[in-house]
């Protein structure tokens, strides 16, 4: 019998096929200047939980934005770029805090992120996967409960690596109350059956087109065989699964903790790369399963039952403090700003050298460290809470399995008070020990 009654969303995101590059190059004209839409009252204005898209009637564009390329699976199906300086694109909200949802990738530039006019940051979106969409940029926390403006601009700036200046916004997240981990498909807790296969680097997948050598880029996981299933154990409220639509194909079947299957047709006369599939919503704070099941079978339309798995996306109540926080202090040698993976908010903090500590100052009842395993992050590190060693972490995992964004270590049921979690780098063969984040939960 299910101990849960999730609610489950199916999104079909369908795009029109166009350049897979580049962040997206559409060429129709949103706006040169004004809104997405009439200026909102403050009844209506955006408050916390909610998810504002582009074209709200709160979100307004100044000079010239353009359409992001629709083969992309942006959240609602749209998103909106610019690389012009002085573009600014603004929402008015009502809360706490505050999340832009945006891209990140090699063609993408540096924007100035303020709130209410005050002081900017500065923003390198540059990452050195292929374009990772639909993502979490940054999060602005600790304001006055009350009305804010946020307000993202264009430099037309870009870093020395960049092949491009785009900034793309697709949503923002109001006072979200929660964090999303971006897990690859090759996360060591998705175990497939036999006969999936590993899809060809020649598309955007979440992720691909960086790799230590001779190892292959991180796809995704692909199969077209009857009975063929994937399972993925996760901790959280909800889970979004991040596939492909296109012309070749078919349809799965998703179940989470056993439950009823929700059939998904996954054909779409155009081809659309890392779209939201299927989404669970509205789950227990604990431990469930996805599953995710080939049919063999297809849509009249499609010319093949193609079921892809390219990504994971996993909500946990909490807020996220990432590795450049002021409440994170280093000892030792650390380099900050590794764009390398799809890291969350886009970097991490890494070392090698022994007995370096990070040391995360918060106050709370329950904390995690989210982190890395894979082959050439496989350092040792000590986990300390409140000064007192509870266990050594061993991050190995051998290729194909890299994991990311993953929750390394989790402690629960403390005090509601201070407390202090540290890490101690223990290896001595020169593997990497990664800070991507930390993660206070209720």
């Amino acid at each position: 019998m299910n101990r849960y009654m999730p609610v489950v969303v199916i999104l079909l995101l369908a795009g029109l096929l166009g350049s897979c590059g580049g962040g997206g190059g559409g060429s129709s004209s949103v706006s040169s200047s004004g809104t997405g839409g009439d200026t909102p009252s403050a009844s209506t204005l955006p408050t916390a939980g909610m998810r504002v898209e582009e074209s709200d009637a709160a979100v307004a564009l100044s000079g010239p934005w353009t359409k992001s390329d629709s083969s992309w699976g942006w959240s609602a199906g749209s998103a909106t770029q610019s690389a012009a300086a002085g573009a600014t694109a603004s929402v008015i909200f009502i809360g706490t805090s505050i999340r832009w949802i945006g891209s990140r990738g090699r063609g993408m530039g540096i924007a100035l992120v303020s709130v209410d006019g005050g002081p900017s940051r500065e923003v390198d979106l540059f990452a050195r996967p292929a374009d990772e969409i639909h993502t979490p940029i940054i999060t602005i926390s600790d304001l006055s409960d009350g009305k804010h403006t946020l307000t993202v601009q264009v430099t037309g700036r870009q870093n020395s690596q960049a092949q491009g200046n785009v900034v793309v916004v697709d949503a923002f997240d109001v006072q979200p109350g929660t964090t999303v981990s971006h897990w690859q498909d090759t996360n060591p807790d998705a175990k497939y059956s036999a006969g999936w296969t590993k899809s060809s680097p020649a598309f955007p997948w979440s992720g691909s087109g960086v790799s230590n050598q001779p190892e292959l880029p991180v796809t995704a996981h692909e199969t077209g065989t009857a009975g063929e299933t994937v399972t993925l154990p996760f901790r959280g409220t909800a889970i979004s699964l991040i596939g492909y639509r296109g012309p070749d194909a078919g349809i799965a079947q998703v179940q989470v903790d056993g439950g009823a299957p929700s059939e998904v047709d996954l054909y779409s006369p155009n081809a659309t790369y890392q779209p939201v599939v299927f989404k669970a919503t509205g789950l227990t704070d604990g431990n469930h399963t996805l599953a995710v099941q080939a049919t063999g079978r297809k849509n009249a339309a499609s010319s093949a039952a193609r079921i892809v798995v390219d990504a994971f996306d996993v909500t946990t109540p909490g807020r996220r403090y990432e590795e450049r926080d002021p409440s994170i202090s280093y000892v030792g040698m650390w380099t900050p700003d590794n764009d390398a993976r799809v890291w969350s908010e886009g970097a991490t903090a890494t070392s090698s050298q022994t007995n370096a500590t990070a040391t995360f100052s918060f106050t709370g009842t329950s904390v995690s460290w989210i982190g890395c395993e894979k082959d050439s992050a496989a350092g040792v590190a000590d986990i300390y809470l409140d000064g007192v060693f509870v266990k050594e972490q061993k991050l190995f995992q051998a290729y194909p399995v890299e994991g990311y964004q993953m929750t390394i270590f989790r402690a629960d049921g403390l005090a509601n008070g201070p407390h202090t979690l540290m890490l101690q780098v223990k290896n001595i063969d020169g593997s990497y020990v990664v800070v991507d984040a930390f993660d206070v939960h209720p």
